[in-house]
């Protein structure tokens, strides 16, 4: 986790809605991309807050990442931030590599 994005953790972070236009994602992709930074995610976890459907869609753009693929093990499959996840929320935030 890069330490440079810590200020992430703060429950009264928000994203800019410009910032997010000008990186091609939408506030919902920004959010769902700071909750995986925040902690990796089980299948249950992201079905009960923002649904499979999106997250396989951040998936084929190489934001998150699922290790086990599309198996249906709801508590092993685990969905992660991606190297390109943590770049756009160093884009967003302003946050220099």
């Amino acid at each position: 986790m890069n330490n440079n994005l810590n200020f992430l953790k703060d429950e009264t972070f928000r994203f800019d809605p410009k910032s997010c236009r000008s990186a091609n994602v939408t506030l919902l992709e920004a959010k769902f991309l700071r909750w995986l930074f925040l902690a990796e995610r089980s299948n249950v976890d992201v079905i009960q807050y923002f649904g499979l459907g999106f997250a396989y869609k951040l998936l084929k753009q190489g934001l998150v990442d699922n290790p086990l693929g599309v198996q249906d093990t709801a508590q092993t499959n685990i969905w992660k931030l991606t190297e390109d996840g943590l770049e756009i929320l160093k884009t967003l935030t302003g946050v220099k590599s």
